[in-house]
């Protein structure tokens, strides 16, 4: 089955049944709760924020909904650094090539001093 952009754009039915349950039960904290979780699971919390933040203003819901915003910032922000990749550790060089390059040194600075000693 091939996706498309309107299965982008059609909407997840199980965020629809848990918003619709989470205004039903407005004061229930596990129906948010399993409401942000499976967003998170489903990767619909920019749906979900924005179904909160319709609220955020409202005299009867705004506290809630301003609530369930954090949460959603903290999940969101789990979620990004559960995904950070850890840069590789460089490991130490070789003996063999600091040993050229602290011989390669040690000619240099024999040179320049006998340079410099020939010259006086």
């Amino acid at each position: 089955m091939n996706a498309t952009a309107e299965d982008d754009d059609k909407p997840d039915d199980g965020v629809e049944t848990l918003w619709k349950r989470a205004l039903d039960s407005w004061n229930d904290d596990k129906v948010h709760g399993a409401l942000i979780e499976y967003a998170v699971r489903t990767e619909n919390l920019p749906n979900v924020a924005g179904k909160y933040r319709a609220l955020k203003d409202d005299t009867e819901k705004g506290e809630r909904a301003k609530k369930q915003l954090d949460a959603i910032v903290v999940a969101a922000t789990q979620m990004m650094l559960a995904q950070k990749t850890v840069r590789p550790e460089r490991g130490k060089p070789p003996p063999w090539l600091t040993a050229v390059t602290a011989l390669v040194c040690v000619t240099i600075l024999a040179w320049l001093a006998v340079v410099i000693l020939h010259r006086r």
